[in-house]
């Protein structure tokens, strides 16, 4: 188990700097757009269609590193008035809880996708792309987000523990 989770660290890292890229991508066609728009030219008229592309692909590349990393927010007043005991036992029901509602989209994206494939289907706009296109990032982070959630559950790391995130004691 060990290697798989170093493994999908590894891919979770890896995820996170192409949404970091993809982040810097966005920002250079968005002032593009705007610059042609003010020299008075036309705008360029795949800009808003790449960036909803785009926004997608930031948001399901960057979900499994924010989980290994604690990134994602939750409310912590009802657990920290626990006995250890049941705090324990609460951790591992959010843990399943967690793995089971990622596991359930991830087969939900990935039977859209497998439907998408199937019929051939495209999602048309200003430019034509593959819905399979669409799917595969949500299918990807679904899967590496369980496992995570999986590493935290099985004792490997603690979700709630902030301390090593903390940088600067902030």
């Amino acid at each position: 188990m060990t290697t798989l989770f170093t493994l999908s660290g590894r891919l979770c890292w890896a995820l996170a700097v192409l949404a970091r890229l993809l982040i810097g991508g966005l920002i250079v066609i968005v002032v593009a757009d705007v610059a042609f728009r003010n020299l008075g030219q036309r705008p360029l008229a795949w800009v808003v269609n790449s960036s909803e592309f785009v926004l997608l692909y930031i948001t399901f590349l960057s979900m499994p590193w924010l989980v290994r990393r604690k990134g994602h927010v939750f409310v912590d007043f009802l657990r920290v008035a626990l006995p250890r005991q049941v705090r324990a036992l609460l951790e591992k029901v959010v843990y399943l809880a967690c793995i089971g509602l990622c596991l359930y989209l991830g087969w939900v994206a990935l039977n859209s996708l497998i439907v998408a494939i199937q019929r051939g289907t495209y999602e048309m706009r200003t430019f034509d792309i593959p819905k399979w296109v669409v799917y595969s990032p949500m299918v990807l982070a679904f899967a590496l987000s369980a496992v995570e959630w999986l590493r935290y559950l099985l004792g490997h790391d603690d979700f709630y523990d902030r301390d090593l995130m903390e940088v600067g004691g902030h």
